[in-house]
């Protein structure tokens, strides 16, 4: 039986210049592979090349890594010569692209650097990659041997690209917080690891209700502030410490496992984002909770930015009764560790109550 336990923090680098720190985080004279989204690397390689030419680190390709998180993207990268040849591998792009690159880094033991072209997930930091089969549904969710090496994020590029990106981010960071504190109220002792990410989660939330309507509009108006950074960071970074330093149990709840029922309707996969079903979640699982201080708190500033707080605005009907979306639900494994037994009535009480609430 293993008698000891890892954490691996991740570590970062934030701003403008952020690609400076290339020669000592990479270091010098590396050969190195970019693994990329195409549009993603269209916006960044104007960043990011001269800073490579500056650290004497020569490409040995620039690989695009498909379009979606497989397991047949990952054994397609790993035999690419470019890939091969490499010694370190700089993944650009959002969250798909960096998790299919973060398992080919871990297979052929080569440290993975992230270059996030959007902030919407924690991905850029984890030590997980969620894989997906080729029709688009979820496959596995793998566990790596280290967090990356190390995260460069420069706020230009969030700008450049689509604002709903960071929108949906401020909903999906929101939910870690209000989920790993819900489910780490089970009643069994805490370790070390679970107390640090779930105080840690608390940056995912909290400043994100002084911050992040400011940070919306910023983003919409192309300006790079102290808002936009730090919403940025809360993103990426806080949600990612929590991801890596709590017990499994705790990284999950009614907020996720609603979004994968969610995505039982063709139209949630097709037209919504997930940290956009995801914050709907989070105020379904405050309801549940009876949780309604963060409950308005959440609320308002999902009213504030435009998020979801009724089932219209995810294109249902109140009158729905949802089975087939409660049944993958009640399935999911976010729901297997709760604070208290939940049912699908439950839930559906709580989406109901959501319908008339006013904050």
């Amino acid at each position: 039986m293993k008698q000891y336990h890892s954490i691996y923090l991740p570590q970062f680098t934030l701003g403008e210049d952020a690609f400076e720190a290339f020669p000592e985080r990479i270091g010098k004279g590396k050969k190195a592979v970019v693994i990329c989204g195409r549009r993603a690397w269209d916006a960044s390689r104007e960043y990011v090349l001269p800073a490579l030419r500056q650290a004497e680190i020569g490409l040995t390709g620039e690989v695009v890594y498909g379009r979606e998180a497989t397991m047949e993207n990952v054994e397609r990268l790993e035999k690419d010569p470019a890939v091969r040849e490499a010694e370190v591998i700089l993944a650009v792009g959002g969250g798909k692209c960096i998790d299919t690159v973060k398992v080919v880094g871990d297979r052929l033991g080569r440290p993975v650097y992230t270059i996030p072209s959007i902030a919407s997930n924690c991905a850029p930091i984890t030590q997980i990659s969620i894989l997906y089969n080729e029709d688009g549904s979820f496959r596995e969710i793998v566990k790596l041997k280290n967090v990356p090496a190390h995260c460069f994020i420069n706020p230009k590029l969030v700008l450049a690209a689509p604002a709903r990106y960071f929108w949906a981010g401020i909903g999906d960071a929101m939910a870690k917080h209000v989920e790993s504190s819900w489910s780490a109220r089970a009643g069994e002792a805490l370790d070390y690891g679970s107390a640090l990410g779930i105080t840690a989660g608390r940056m995912c939330f909290y400043p994100m209700l002084e911050k992040a309507e400011k940070a919306m509009k910023d983003v919409e108006n192309g300006v790079v502030s102290r808002e936009l950074e730090e919403t940025i960071l809360n993103i990426v970074i806080s949600p990612g410490i929590v991801s890596v330093s709590v017990h499994p149990d705790y990284n999950g709840g009614i907020a996720h496992a609603l979004f994968y029922g969610m995505t039982s309707r063709k139209h949630i996969e097709e037209r919504h984002l997930h940290g956009e079903v995801v914050s709907y979640g989070t105020l379904v699982n405050l309801m549940v909770d009876q949780d309604w201080e963060k409950l308005g708190q959440a609320w308002r500033l999902n009213k504030a930015v435009k998020l979801p707080t009724c089932l219209a605005d995810l294109e249902l009907e109140a009158a729905d009764p949802l089975e087939d979306v409660l049944k993958v639900t009640m399935e999911n494994q976010e729901m297997k560790h709760t604070p208290y037994p939940v049912t699908k009535e439950m839930i559906r009480e709580a989406i109901a109550a959501l319908e008339v609430y006013q904050g």
